[in-house]
Formats: C-alpha cells, structure tokens, sequence
C-alpha cells in the first residue's frame, strides 16, 4: 500500500463518512422525534460503528478509485461493486437496533433498493456513453473535414 496514495484516499473518503454521520445522526433524531421514543446511547454507538465500517469502505474505494484498474472502468462498476455492501452493513444496523423488526420486510426492501439502485446506474452509464459516443463522433467529423489528424 503506498503511503501517498493512502494519505489522498483518506482525506478523500474522511469528509464524505464525517458528513453521512452527521446527517444519519440528525435523521435519526427526528424519527424518533416523530416516534416518540427516546435515543439509547446504545443506538449511537451502532450507528457510530456502523460508519467506523463505512469510513473502512470508503477508503478502500477512494484508494482503490486511483488503481489503473479503476481508472480504465467506468464508474458504475464500483458502484455495483460497493453500494451492495453499504446496503448488507446498513440493513444489519437497522436490524439490530430496531430489534424486534421485520427482518424479511427489511431485507425485501434492501434487494427492492438494489435492483432499483442497479437499473438505475446502467440508464444513467448508458445515458452518458451515448452523449459521449456522439461526441466522439463529431470530434471524427471534424477532424476529417479540416484535415488534422490530431488529437487533443
């Protein structure tokens, strides 16, 4: 592991995990606001674990984003790749602190979110190579027409 690489993929992933922290820890505070129940310190301290796992993550992913083999694919395949797991760790920590939860529905709802999330990534990748696709296109065309054979 270079040391250089990590420091960058650390400040790169700590800001990111610091501020889903923050946010899970306000959202949680208004459900149970609108529930009407009390915040265990207990439940912090899952949600506090749940992002030590999370901040893990994204530091491999912010590391392994600057690998030649990250570089040379497009980033819907790191999505495929991790939104999985952050979904298993998510849904592992709403089972353990809601208890007596319906672990089914749960995780019903997690795979609904995933394949929701999965087609949703390939329109959005298909999308943008199409856009990308015509750009090149035109790129071709007008270095034909102009006669430069370079590309910049």
């Amino acid at each position: 592991m270079n040391s250089s690489r990590a420091k960058i993929a650390f400040f790169r992933s700590a800001p990111f995990t610091a501020g889903l922290f923050i946010l899970s820890i306000v959202l949680f505070a208004v459900g149970s606001i609108i529930d009407g129940s009390l915040i265990s310190p207990f439940h912090i301290l899952y949600i506090f674990g749940m992002f030590v796992v999370i901040g893990i993550i994204n530091f491999f992913r912010a590391y392994i984003d600057n690998s030649k083999w990250a570089m040379s694919k497009p980033s819907v395949v790191k999505n495929f790749i991790f939104a999985p797991i952050y979904l298993v760790i998510a849904l592992i920590t709403v089972i353990v602190i809601m208890g007596g939860a319906d672990v089914v529905l749960l995780v019903g709802m997690g795979l609904l979110f995933l394949i929701v999330f999965m087609v949703m990534q390939t329109i959005v990748y298909f999308a943008a190579k199409k856009k990308t696709d015509k750009i090149n296109d035109a790129l071709e065309i007008f270095l034909k027409e102009h006669g430069g054979n370079e590309q910049e």
